[in-house]
């Protein structure tokens, strides 16, 4: 990871807008001096996020993210410290120090790779257009999706045979690895070979709109239908949704989300103004995608094919589901008719009745959870037994104890028999483990830590009484006497102070990174905030009963910072600052 010089930090910071790096994803309204808008973090229904212009930093009162431009890129887009920076700083028009450049193979590995990722997505892209891709473009159209969905989604064609990708990147040895490591290729006993050919593809993009991967369908003969790219360092088949990019935003404006089984539903929907679809990637919907859809709305509806397939999809998606819910959440299921998918029911019948589809026909999770045990069990004394056993191996799954109460309560009323499990009673009851109670600092102490972390230099012209602040908050004390350590023994004195702490205090890391963050502690007020901070050490002392002879000194080391206050107040009137 890079290192930056907090100078350099603080100027980014200075020349960024985190007012307009937000407002691309939440719609701020003004109140007060600050600006309020709904959490991109967490899901509610009255604005608890709140910006501030004048220093550049939010807080959810609600869930208690906070920070600044860096932080919000890191927590929102998932970008990495050194990435959020360069962006940044990009964007700023400012350059990176020379030696940023110099020493980071694995960034400059990484950018790389996206480059070819996107290279191939565009070339993918041009040969739709081209003599080879008009079977792709012939089906596209038979789907009825518009040109202007084919550009916005970048859909392209790879096409037959071998050697397309060799023709767009060369045949160098060194590009052939760099290709396969990102999954465009394939090294077979013969060499090396194009992974896609003869298909439509579509770009899969991560949560910051990189090209990660692709998904490419077969035109004729030929199986798989549907070919992912491999496993790679970007590409995450159980982690990814396709549109997730392209449509979080209007799935957080509008709180609404359909979850669809395939690449060409999410377009369908797209294409008909429901830009709030995601699909899996070829696979049944992993807990870790769940989790996602989830964070993203508390009210999905799981949309799936009118078939034996469709209702088993629905069943698995349910099942991983199970873990994961809360009683904030509310999913919904949607069985369409049967031989139905989004694609073809939008054709059919438009978006309007679509979207009536959603809002009446969608069961309630529970109801739905209820419907499949029924078609698992069958008829008679024997399908209420299984029934009855299968409900308790899924309520074991479940983690909140109320919604185990109430499924455990309805499956019991429609099989007319007791569950013999309770549920996960003994996980849900179990002493939690004991966690650390919130460290609360006041404002003269916040600051003074914000100050010392983005001028790190400070920390070295500590005097030995200083060594005693935040005696009285162990956490407190230990990042501040391991930040002292860690500038003192540091062989370069540019080194990321901040990022180690986080290495070491990862409990931690929301408050480092909101010390930061923080609207740039200059020296004036620094030196005015250590002066607080010594008088403040002082009287804790004093309270702690002493000596009279120790209360004599500490008197009047008292009397000689008020009058160094009063100084810098006066420093402070004849500058004007």
């Amino acid at each position: 990871m890079a290192n930056f010089s907090p100078t350099f930090l603080d100027e980014v910071l200075a020349r960024s807008d985190l007012v307009e790096l937000i407002q691309r994803h939440v719609e701020l309204k003004r109140s007060g001096s600050n600006l309020m808008g709904l959490c991109p973090f967490h899901h509610e229904k009255s604005p608890s996020f709140s910006v501030s212009p004048d220093r550049q930093l939010y807080y959810c009162f609600g869930c208690g993210k906070g920070g600044g431009a860096f932080q919000f890129l890191m927590e929102h887009d998932g970008y990495s410290f050194p990435e959020a920076v360069e962006y940044l700083a990009d964007k700023a028009g400012l350059e990176l120090p020379r030696d940023t450049h110099a020493s980071h193979t694995d960034d400059l590995r990484q950018q790389e790779d996206f480059r070819l990722l996107e290279r191939a997505a565009s070339a993918m892209a041009a040969a739709l257009n081209t003599p080879a891709g008009a079977n792709a473009l012939l089906y596209l159209q038979k789907r009825l999706l518009p040109p202007a969905i084919v550009r916005e989604y970048g859909l392209g064609y790879a096409p037959q045979g071998y050697g397309f990708m060799d023709k767009v990147f060369g045949t160098d040895a060194a590009t052939h690895a760099k290709l396969e490591r990102v999954g465009l290729l394939f090294k077979g006993d013969r060499g090396y070979g194009d992974r896609f050919r003869d298909r439509l593809m579509f770009p899969i993009r991560d949560r910051r709109g990189r090209v990660a991967g692709f998904g490419g369908r077969v035109l004729g003969e030929g199986e798989p239908k549907y070919l992912n790219s491999p496993e790679t360092p970007y590409f995450h088949k159980s982690e990814l949704l396709y549109g997730f990019f392209e449509h979080r935003d209007t799935i957080r404006k509008r709180r609404q989300l359909v979850v669809v089984e395939g690449y060409m539903d999410v377009l369908a929907m797209a294409a008909h103004g429901l830009k709030i679809g995601l699909a899996p990637l070829g696979t049944a919907t992993s807990e870790g995608q769940i989790g996602e859809i989830l964070r993203l709305c508390d009210t999905p509806v799981f949309c799936f094919d009118g078939d034996r397939a469709g209702r088993q999809a629905a069943w698995r998606a349910l099942e991983r589901m199970l873990p994961l819910l809360k009683s904030e959440f509310s999913p919904k299921f949607l069985y369409l008719p049967e031989g139905e998918d989004p694609d073809s029911l939008l054709n059919k019948e438009g978006a309007e009745a679509f979207s009536r589809r959603l809002e009446q026909d969608a069961l309630p999770v529970l109801e739905s959870w209820i419907y499949g045990l029924k078609l698992l069990a069958g008829q008679g004394a024997e399908g209420r037994a299984v029934m009855a056993k299968k409900a308790d191996a899924m309520l074991a799954a479940m983690a909140d104890p109320y919604l185990v109460q109430v499924w455990r309560q309805e499956a019991e009323r429609v099989s007319g028999l007791a569950l013999q499990s309770r549920g996960r009673p003994a996980r849900v009851e179990a002493p939690k483990p004991v966690q650390r109670a919130a460290v609360v600092l006041n404002a003269v102490e916040e600051r003074f830590m914000a100050g010392l972390l983005q001028e790190p230099a400070r920390l070295e012209r500590l005097s030995s009484a200083a060594m005693n602040f935040f005696i009285d908050k162990p956490t407190i004390h230990a990042i501040y006497s391991r930040a002292f350590s860690m500038r003192v023994d540091a062989e370069a004195k540019d080194t990321d102070i901040a990022r180690q702490l986080i290495r070491a205090f990862p409990d931690d890391q929301q408050m480092i990174s909101r010390w930061i963050n923080q609207a740039a502690v200059h020296e004036i007020e620094y030196r005015s905030l250590l002066l607080d901070m010594e008088t403040n050490d002082i009287r804790r002392r004093m309270r702690g009963g002493i000596g009279l002879g120790e209360s004599v000194l500490l008197q009047k080391r008292l009397r000689e910072l008020q009058q160094q206050q009063q100084e810098l107040k006066e420093q402070l009137g004849t500058t004007g600052a």
